[in-house]
């Protein structure tokens, strides 16, 4: 039978079968770890897989030397996993992650992310900036880019609808220094029904209808319904299919 596990101060866990995890302070885990609920409040790193049926909360810092598969996963600090993340119903952080290939039903960053292959979910909303090194695959992808450096990077983006923007707000950092740049986002393909970018450039972006504003560069456009262009947007070719 699972029984709850509970770290107040320093404390090591061997890896096994438990219902409830509780972390508070300096924590660490020897092997797979399987519990129905993670909380950690601190710091906290394993060498094996952690999976959490249901809530996975972190208030901290963590580290997983395997994959990170959960339920729901609510990261408020830092995440460095090594192998895949899964949040099956939801993803928040608010802070940074760092994995393999990341998975969730409704994915919500705010801060930084920074995979080394794909990003796939039903939605994905992030406001900060990073680097996505595959494909990011969502039916509704929201990005606003902010944050030091003001860039994200990502391979590939294919989806329904599409939208990238650069944040509005300057930072306390570029106010003292005079730095009034926006975000930029740099997409190798982009590929959608609905399409609306700012501040982005693309070596190809394949839509229904495109929206190109203010601080688009695109080497070339395909387009089977509306392509518009909005202040100085660039498109080196344009193709209507």
């Amino acid at each position: 039978m699972a029984y709850d596990a509970h770290i107040s101060g320093t404390g090591r866990l061997s890896g096994g079968e438990y219902n409830e995890v509780h972390i508070s302070g300096s924590g660490r885990w020897d092997g797979p770890i399987h519990c129905k609920e993670m909380h950690v409040s601190g710091a906290c790193s394993g060498t094996g897989n952690l999976t959490v049926m249901e809530d996975m909360h972190c208030s901290g810092s963590l580290r997983v030397g395997g994959h990170m598969d959960c339920g729901e996963i609510h990261i408020s600090g830092s995440a460095n996993v090594e192998g895949n993340v899964a949040g099956h119903s939801s993803v928040r952080v608010s802070g940074s992650l760092h994995c393999t290939t990341l998975y969730g039903g409704d994915v919500s960053i705010s801060g930084g992310l920074n995979t080394r292959k794909d990003v796939e979910a039903d939605s994905f909303h992030m406001s900060g900036a990073g680097e996505i090194h595959g494909l990011l695959n969502a039916e509704e992808i929201d990005i606003t880019v902010s944050g030091i450096p003001r860039t994200i990077k990502i391979g590939q983006i294919g989806g329904s609808e599409i939208c990238i923007r650069p944040s509005t707000s300057v930072s306390l950092l570029g106010r003292l220094f005079g730095n009034k740049t926006t975000g930029v986002a740099q997409v190798g393909e982009i590929e959608g029904d609905e399409i609306d970018l700012a501040s982005t450039t693309a070596d190809v972006v394949r839509g229904t209808n495109v929206i190109l504003r203010e601080g688009c560069h695109i080497r070339r456009v395909e387009y089977t319904g509306d392509l518009v262009l909005e202040g100085d947007a660039q498109v080196d070719e344009k193709v209507q299919v």
